[in-house]
């Protein structure tokens, strides 16, 4: 496999301010004519970008072209109204028709509903305006949300402390599932319990970090988000060989295959090599969580923070 540079530009502090004008990015005008074509979008930020240098030799002719993957995109979309196809339907879409070139993660939201959010409160909407730049916009409407301050407060911080303990202990005792021998074990089963728990971890990931709570929920799009502010998941699950590019697939779909075949193609070393990468990404995982909530004590529970008027 080749290397990748990383651009985040969604701090994880979500501390610093920036003045953005339209940036211009890898495929960009392929890219935007796409999504134009298909939702109607106000806005798009980028929040991450991974610039893939792999270079491929290909010593045999074939009857198709044959492309690499560019870019991997992390993207803020804004869109007028309400899109009228699921999210990974779409996402999947711009990947075929960009000729598997560009990889795009979205997170969608309406325009009122972004405004509407940021009044109420959204650190992450609000640090994404300040800070991502902007690919496109129709016009200003979002200028001002993006020079709101962000939200510090002893309860947001107990509330995603909450919110973290709870999804690490649900992850624990999914795994601890599993993580025993039983007669008639089940493999696929034993997938798609792990599956659930990896989930967990994610979402906890995702809150501690963003604070965020997505409305997309598949394990390779939770996977993805999460390598926008840790190398984690690409350490634990890397895909430099077939046998572990069949792992993580295994793991990511272990409910759909389980759902739609009636056979199973995986045994219980499959399982097993997959389990050891799990615990050792919820270890890890739960390290780094711990080290982000210290910090945000360090934010959110200032004096200043919660006096009273």
């Amino acid at each position: 496999m080749g290397t990748r540079t990383k651009e985040c530009y969604f701090m994880k502090n979500m501390e610093t301010m920036k003045t953005k004008s339209i940036t211009k990015f890898p495929l960009q005008d392929k890219l935007l004519g796409l999504l134009r074509s298909l939702i109607s979008i106000h806005s798009v930020y980028v929040i991450d970008i991974n610039r893939s240098k792999n270079k491929h030799i290909y010593y045999l002719h074939t009857k198709s072209k044959q492309e690499h993957l560019e870019a991997i995109y992390t993207l803020l979309i804004v869109g007028n109204k309400t899109i009228n196809k699921n999210l990974d339907d779409l996402m999947e879409e711009l990947y075929n028709k960009l000729k598997q070139r560009c990889k795009v993660n979205i997170i969608f939201c309406t325009l009122p509903n972004i405004m509407e959010r940021i009044d109420i409160g959204d650190n992450f909407l609000t640090g994404t305006l300040k800070e991502a730049p902007c690919m496109y916009r129709e016009d200003n409407a979002l200028y001002r949300y993006g020079q709101y301050g962000l939200m510090y407060h002893i309860s947001i911080y107990r509330e995603i402390k909450t919110v973290w303990r709870h999804r690490m202990e649900r992850a624990v005792y999914l795994i601890s599932i599993i993580d025993v021998i039983h007669d008639n074990e089940e493999p696929l089963s034993k997938l798609a319990v792990l599956h659930k728990a990896m989930k967990q971890i994610c979402l906890g990931l995702l809150c501690v970090f963003w604070e965020f709570k997505p409305h997309h929920y598949t394990l390779s799009y939770l996977m993805d988000l999460c390598t926008t502010f840790t190398s984690l998941p690409n350490e634990m699950f890397p895909q430099t060989t077939f046998g572990l590019q069949r792992q993580y697939y295994m793991l990511c779909n272990a409910s759909e295959i389980m759902s739609f075949k009636g056979t199973n193609d995986f045994g219980l070393r499959d399982v097993d090599k997959v389990l050891k990468r799990c615990k050792q990404f919820h270890q890890k995982a739960n390290q780094i969580g711990k080290r982000q909530l210290e910090h945000l004590k360090v934010l959110h529970c200032k004096p200043s923070n919660h006096k009273k008027p």
